[in-house]
């Protein structure tokens, strides 16, 4: 079992992503749905903290923008195939900031959502090769900052964050 907290990726733009996932990694596609990490269970000390902190920060962040982009891989592929994401005006860094100050302990990985997972594809270095240099292209909107819990066969979303401080979106 994985909690994270992370932003899904709906609508048209992220169809491109959706359609990759379920022709390279069909398993992860069909139980978790496209979306941006934004903590890791490796990074959470305390989870009764973080979700005070998700809690403060639904009223401080307000919704922001992410740019789909080009496709990279860990490792040619072995270590898993991603879409590059851009955090276009710095919602997802500032919300990282803010959720891992000490004692939590942020890792360095940059913002993606995953095509095809190591725990699930063995396709990985033929997903990379075919599609390197790929672009899935357009802008998402994160609105909401989820509490979800993954295991091998469910993804359940344990709680929601409404971004609702002033700003645009």
């Amino acid at each position: 079992m994985r909690r994270h907290l992370c932003v899904l990726l709906a609508g048209p733009e992220a169809e491109q992503i959706e359609r990759w996932r379920h022709i390279w990694d069909p398993a992860m596609a069909s139980t978790v749905p496209a979306h941006v990490t934004v903590t890791y269970p490796e990074e959470t000390a305390d989870e009764a903290l973080l979700l005070q902190r998700a809690e403060l920060c639904r009223h401080q962040t307000p919704p922001f923008r992410l740019s789909l982009g080009e496709v990279f891989a860990e490792d040619e592929g072995r270590g898993g195939v991603f879409v590059a994401v851009d955090d276009v005006n710095q919602g997802w860094a500032g919300l990282r900031r803010r959720l891992l100050s000490p004692p939590m302990t942020p890792i360095d990985f940059p913002a993606h959502a995953t095509i095809a997972h190591p725990r699930t594809c063995k396709r990985g270095t033929q997903c990379y090769a075919e599609l390197a240099g790929h672009h899935a292209g357009g802008t998402v909107w994160a609105r909401e900052l989820l509490f979800t819990q993954t295991t091998s066969n469910s993804f359940t979303i344990l709680r929601r964050f409404r971004l609702s401080a002033a700003g645009n979106g």
